[in-house]
């Protein structure tokens, strides 16, 4: 037999979750792999026939994704495999009844923390023992779903081996090598369009749970003396709500600073705006933190009420403008669209988006909330009788007709521009590579130069789409739609982003060239 246990995981980042399952199963005595989710399932097959694994584990991390987990289980079991098919991740914890009627190729649901329930049931499926008993699992019995006791959350997050990264030299910046890693798990906060609080509030056990300051930093260390030097933590929010979380922060500044490693690395967190402070955030920009992704969601009180954020239009900006003063770089997520907008909201947000972004400070970005399992938002449309859709897709319709057009055109008008090769992304990705060209190779001739250039890049992009946004809801909301003049609204936009990368392109080369 080859290994005991081969996961089939999403590998586009690194998926921590299926890192520390790997890693917990190994440090039992079990041995595992870990294959790319986007493998074409005949090479799937081949991988599992040669090991003949006890088990095969999906990681379903996206809702939308169900379809691929469908196909490639079915795939598996119509070539004749015969192990143990189970699957973990939000949506199959959160909606196990309807994977298991769906797939019914899959074995079983480890449902919400899998460390403990993946290793007992690898274990006694190993020793031909009755793995139904086990809690922690979801299986289909009798021409039903069954879900036994939920298994309390891990209490200690140190008594947990670091995470399996078995991918960890594809991610660079610049020949600087970056890695994904948490602090923490869970979240206290309760927004409306998060199936956070659903996952973690179902077991038994405490919301959120930190690691020790000592033992994150352990794990940067050995990870640092791999090469790595870049660390971006994916803690749904970095800071616990009141003066715990920024003195946990503080032992974990202090612990930064014993090691001899702090002054050449870079890290990124995210967080709300309402944790943001100035003195703060300038001590952790000393050891290190260059990135700050805040969860905006909105520029309209009115949206902010929807998502339960518990904040103020004013805590966004006063955020924005408290990074920019200490003169970190920031990003952010914002939902231009929710269930409830109208002309007016939108405007607000548009408005907002000038606020922030208007100099060129950051790319602008936005979506549409979408009503995914366990979210508050869902069960708030399903009363009102307005969820559409399917597992892949769940959505909704706005209030108006006329919303349901504008939304279709920005979607079809921003497509390019948000696509993973458009202008959006390569702006985004170019912040990182000014940071650690700062950071680690110095700034060399002409960098404050292309700098300032490249600021010009993003300004000018965030005035045309904003302009844009701006000018097009003014038609919708007149209802004098015309389709030549929204074509030619599209057809402007896509010339100006189009002329930006190439000039992104020009500025890059030119400047790399003064580098050599």
């Amino acid at each position: 037999m080859g290994k005991e246990v081969i996961f089939i995981a999403y590998q586009n980042q690194e998926n921590l979750g299926v890192g520390y399952l790997s890693s917990f199963l190994e440090s039992k005595g079990f041995t595992s792999e870990i294959i790319d989710w986007n493998q074409d399932p005949m090479s799937i097959h081949k991988k599992i026939s040669y090991e003949d694994p006890i088990l095969v584990g999906f990681s379903l991390i996206f809702q939308y994704d169900f379809s691929r987990l469908y196909k490639v289980s079915h795939y598996l079991r119509d070539r004749g495999l015969k192990q143990h098919f189970t699957v973990g991740g939000h949506y199959p914890s959160l909606r196990y009844g309807t994977v298991l009627e769906e797939a019914r190729s899959i074995d079983s649901v480890v449902r919400f923390e899998g460390e403990i329930t993946l290793t007992e049931l690898v274990k006694t499926l190993k020793e031909g023992g009755d793995w139904r008993s086990l809690p922690g699992l979801a299986y289909f019995h009798r021409g039903e779903s069954v879900s036994n006791e939920l298994r309390p959350l891990m209490d200690d997050l140190d008594n947990l081996p670091f995470p399996k990264r078995s991918y960890a030299d594809t991610f660079s910046c610049l020949g600087v090598k970056f890695t994904s890693l948490l602090g923490s798990r869970g979240c206290y906060r309760n927004c409306s369009f998060c199936s956070i609080r659903a996952f973690y509030g179902a077991p038994p056990g405490r919301l959120r749970r930190t690691r020790s300051p000592e033992n994150i930093v352990n794990e940067m260390e050995k990870l640092y003396d791999t090469g790595i030097k870049i660390f971006l933590f994916q803690d749904d929010d970095f800071f616990s709500p009141g003066p715990d979380g920024y003195s946990w922060a503080k032992e974990l500044l202090n612990e930064l600073e014993l090691r001899n490693f702090s002054d050449d690395i870079l890290w990124k967190i995210n967080c709300r705006a309402d944790e943001v402070k100035e003195d703060f955030f300038s001590m952790l920009k000393e050891v290190g933190l260059y990135m700050v992704y805040l969860g905006i969601e909105s520029g309209s009180d009115v949206g902010l009420r929807l998502m339960n954020k518990q904040l103020r239009v004013s805590d966004n900006l006063r955020a924005v403008k408290t990074i920019k003063k200490i003169g970190m770089t920031y990003d952010f997520g914002f939902m231009l669209f929710d269930p409830m907008s109208s002309f007016t909201t939108l405007q607000e947000n548009i408005d907002f988006l000038r606020t922030i972004c208007e100099d060129g400070s950051c790319p602008i970005t936005f979506c549409k909330m979408l009503p995914y399992a366990g979210t508050p938002i869902e069960e708030q449309l399903k009363l009102e009788d307005r969820l559409i859709g399917g597992i892949t897709d769940p959505n909704y319709k706005f209030l108006s007709p006329e919303m349901d057009k504008y939304y279709r055109f920005v979607t079809e008008t921003f497509n390019e521009y948000m696509s993973p090769q458009g202008l959006s992304s390569q702006l985004r990705w170019h912040i990182n590579e000014l940071n650690v060209i700062k950071k680690f190779y110095g700034e060399q001739e002409g960098f404050m130069d292309y700098l300032e250039v490249f600021r010009e890049i993003v300004k000018r992009s965030n005035i045309a789409s904003l302009d844009t946004l701006e000018s097009s809801l003014e038609i919708f909301e007149s209802g004098r739609v015309t389709e030549h003049q929204l074509r030619e609204i599209q057809a402007s936009l896509v010339y100006e982003h189009r002329n930006l990368i190439s000039a992104l392109i020009r500025e890059m080369k030119a400047f790399r060239g003064k580098e050599t």
